[in-house]
């Protein structure tokens, strides 16, 4: 699986490479979850999402009324049905929208924390 369609050039090393999955990596700390890739030259990481139990389970629910409305469409239900159905998926991705900025930051602070004592050897 290549999650980029085009090749990276990474800030620290300037080589350019494919994201792939050799490239991606995860680190747990606590509730947070953070997802990055590497630079294979240089080890770099970079960010990619960072979840906590509130929001892994925001995506879990989001999958779930994306999967209702896909069978809302198939079985041709009433239009009712399927506005709420997409009244609920705006709602959750609000929810995620709020979360990301902060997520983020905790998950960049991590990476930048595992890099400060690399870098100490």
């Amino acid at each position: 699986m290549i999650p980029f369609d085009r090749p990276v050039n990474c800030n620290k090393c300037g080589q350019q490479f494919t994201v792939d999955d050799s490239c991606l990596g995860s680190i747990r700390d606590g509730d947070l979850k953070v997802q990055f890739f590497s630079c294979p030259a240089c080890g770099a990481r970079y960010h990619i999402l960072t979840t906590d139990s509130t929001m892994r389970d925001l995506i879990e629910r989001r999958k779930f009324i994306q999967l209702k409305i896909r069978l809302a469409h198939a079985k041709k239900l009433k239009e009712s049905t399927f506005k709420k159905y997409l009244r609920e998926y705006g709602q959750l991705k609000k929810e995620q929208e709020k979360m990301f900025p902060e997520l983020k930051a905790k998950g960049e602070k991590v990476l930048a924390e595992i890099e400060e004592a690399k870098q100490k050897g």
